[in-house]
């Protein structure tokens, strides 16, 4: 029977091996492969910490894979990752049981920050004109993408597109957020392109890619066409997949009109009850507090969401308290009107225009948080950075002192720590 390439198998279960089976058993992805082909299986290992629920591809789907991959005689498989800023695809592996999958099936793992890259041209228009990409990646036979279903604090949804940041060093990941992130993202798409697709929806979670708060989604899609997989999982949490800068952009790309794309979806079962899911698209208004966002990594944006929890939890967030993250042009630093480029979220109320950077800011705490915000609060608060007092000369502040949080990325509990002991 032949396969649409546009179409999407789901199974729902949350239950690994007979799920992952079923959808191969339905697309038949592995029939030409060679015994001898190199295959690389990358999944999404975001975070290395025992929480990893919602944020990290469960290994027992990657398992599963790799069980099948066998039965079809391939022999040479590479689960390769590269984690987030500030984490550790090697400590990933090992808290995670991918150490075991390892031993079981006499395979390789790959923490993609120690291999080679090698350079690849993009293939489309967009902020690079080449890519470093991991050799092993760019040299297999055939690739796997198996990322998790799941919100994202700053692209509102992560799935196979995203997830091919992992492939790439971490100084390019970072430089990902100093320009147009989500035509990034689509040219990246672009240019490195899996032969096969499972995405793990058992568990995800709606409120961050770092994970936190898992949700069982209890479903697992899988394809061949990188924007049916994500239009699909942008519909599970609540989308619509022009919603998602990086799927317009990665549409327009292969000139399609994703207004009119409708991906044929194959539900191979039927959900035990009707499911919706609505992923959070501003977490920052959940607390009360200003958030002024630059442009900055993902492990940094999730780091402060933990913090602000842990800090409202304590009682410590207050309305006048103003959080800076990110990198910030002198433009969007100096204006007198605030414009749209501070990106500022506020708990129960747009506050645009108000307790910018040098403007008369009255009452309240002001946090830098990072490496990048620190910089922007001059030497004052540099060297405040990490000492655990507070800043007062900078030269970009008025009113309270500034509270300065250093690391690339600093991590919930220093964010906590630092706010508390300038109380």
């Amino acid at each position: 029977m032949s396969v649409n390439r546009h179409s999407v198998a789901v199974v729902h279960s949350s239950t690994a091996y007979p799920a992952v089976r079923r959808v191969i058993e339905a697309l038949n992805p592995f029939a030409e492969l060679p015994p001898a082909a190199h295959v690389v299986l990358k999944p999404n290992l975001v975070v290395s910490r025992s929480a990893w629920l919602g944020a990290n591809t469960r290994p027992e789907i990657v398992e599963a894979l790799v069980a099948l991959l066998r039965d079809h005689g391939i022999r040479r498989i590479t689960i390769a990752d590269g984690s987030g800023m500030g984490e550790s695809a090697t400590r990933a592996f090992q808290i995670c049981g991918y150490h075991e999958i390892a031993a079981k099936y006499n395979l390789d793992l790959l923490d993609i920050e120690r291999d080679r890259f090698v350079s690849v041209p993009t293939r489309v228009d967009g902020p690079f004109a080449q890519l470093s990409v991991s050799r092993t990646v760019a040299e297999c036979d055939y690739l796997i993408n198996v990322p998790v279903i799941k919100a994202h604090c700053q692209t509102r949804m992560t799935c196979s597109l995203k997830n091919l940041k992992g492939v790439l060093p971490s100084k390019l990941k970072s430089g990902f957020h100093g320009t147009d992130l989500e035509r990034a993202i689509a040219q990246l798409a672009a240019t490195v392109t899996p032969e096969f697709i499972l995405a793990d929806g058992t568990y995800g979670d709606l409120t961050s890619e770092l994970g936190g708060s898992p949700v069982n989604l209890g479903v697992i899609a899988a394809g061949y066409d990188p924007l049916a997989i994500d239009c699909f999982a942008a519909a599970t949490l609540g989308f619509a997949p022009s919603a998602i800068a990086h799927l317009a952009h990665y549409a327009q790309l292969r000139g399609v009109d994703l207004d009119r794309f409708r991906p044929q979806v194959r539900a191979l079962n039927h959900p035990r009850g009707e499911r919706r899911f609505r992923a959070e698209q501003n977490s920052f208004r959940l607390y009360p507090c200003s958030v002024h966002l630059g442009s900055a990594c993902s492990t940094c944006h999730g780091n402060l969401l933990f913090a602000l929890k842990r800090l409202k939890e304590a009682r410590r967030l207050g309305r006048r308290d103003r959080y800076y993250l990110g990198r910030f042009s002198d433009r969007e630093l100096d204006s007198s009107t605030a414009p749209s480029g501070f990106r500022e979220r506020r708990g129960g109320h747009d506050a645009r225009g108000r307790d910018t950077p040098g403007r008369g800011a009255r009452g309240g705490r002001t946090v830098a948080v990072g490496d990048c915000a620190v910089r922007l609060f001059g030497a004052g608060a540099a060297e405040a950075a990490g000492s655990g007092r507070a800043a007062s000369d900078s030269p970009r502040s008025c009113g309270p002192a500034v509270v300065a949080v250093s690391g690339c990325p600093p991590s919930a509990a220093e964010i906590v720590t630092a706010v508390t002991a300038a109380d």
